[in-house]
């Protein structure tokens, strides 16, 4: 179980958002950084603390009050550590009524701080004159004040990777947020779309290139639809990768992905492939955009 504190509500009803996010050197901050990204916010990391001020008023006057910014503060800015304490009182108190406004801070146990240091070979930038270890430790109580200050102290102990992502999406995403979703036909024999997250092969069913009155036309059409959505091993095929399409975006979307690319392939992109994306791309999923593009329907 991961360990999450709360400190003041996360009631979101304002449209501009100003995120910090700050923390422990290896606990995560640029991978919610990124995520935050995904999600339309402007991420600055490690803008110098006297700038932050500047740089937010500017913003606000560049979107016309309504923005979406994460900025990301740590060690490295140790020397304004007092003056960062002093921007974030600044900040909620001109912020009340105007965005939305929190701290969040990163937190791990020596014991995952050192392992992750180990895994990745990359160093503690306190590391210097230190071992990991001690590097560590100076930082959790240089970070102390900005820990006691902030809105939400997050244990990352437990998270991997997407499940941190996952995290950033489920708390601050607009309730509207869509991912895309690229549905791409193809053939075989022009090679797999290097771009494909999920591939599905409909070669197996019965082909329309070989009906000399269907041959010239493509899935596109209504002939050729109605030749293959009448046929009982068609639909039956239908059904199952329709129900298997559906689950992978869903699970892509709990994921956190902005974006995954569906391709659909038959032997020469013309025929089977470009029916069955036509008929997926008519789908109406929640949280989703559906683009269909029809990759070698033309060759």
């Amino acid at each position: 179980m991961f360990s999450i504190m709360v400190v003041n509500n996360l009631e979101q009803t304002l449209d501009s958002q100003v995120l910090i996010v700050t923390g422990l050197s290896g606990a995560g901050k640029n991978v919610v950084l990124n995520a935050l990204e995904d999600l339309g916010f402007y991420c600055v990391n490690n803008l110098p603390v006297p700038l932050v001020s500047t740089f937010l008023k500017f913003a606000f006057q560049a979107n016309g009050g309504a923005v979406k910014v994460a900025l990301g503060i740590d060690i490295r800015a140790k020397k304004y550590i007092r003056d960062f304490m002093q921007e974030v009182e600044q900040l909620k108190l001109f912020g009340k009524g105007e965005y939305f406004f929190k701290v969040i801070f990163l937190n791990s146990s020596d014991e995952t701080l050192i392992k992750r240091y180990q895994e990745t070979r990359r160093a503690h930038p306190l590391a210097k004159d230190l071992s990991v270890l001690e590097a560590i430790r100076t930082e959790k109580v240089l970070l102390d004040p900005i820990k006691q200050l902030a809105d939400i102290i997050l244990d990352t102990d437990s998270f991997n990777i997407h499940e941190l992502r996952k995290w950033a999406r489920e708390t601050f995403a607009d309730s509207n947020q869509k991912m895309i979703v690229n549905l791409i036909s193809f053939g075989f024999k022009y090679g797999v779309p290097i771009e494909s997250n999920i591939v599905c092969d409909v070669r197996f069913l019965p082909n329309p290139y070989f009906i000399p009155a269907l041959k010239a036309l493509d899935g596109r059409e209504k002939e050729i639809q109605e030749y293959l959505f009448k046929q009982k091993e068609v639909v039956d095929y239908w059904e199952r990768i329709k129900d298997f399409v559906y689950y992978s975006i869903q699970k892509c979307y709990q994921e956190g992905r902005p974006f995954v690319n569906v391709a659909i392939g038959c032997t020469g992109g013309r025929h089977r492939s470009v029916s069955f994306v036509e008929k997926l791309g008519q789908s109406q999923l929640d949280n989703t955009v559906l683009l269909v593009h029809h990759r070698d329907v033309n060759k």
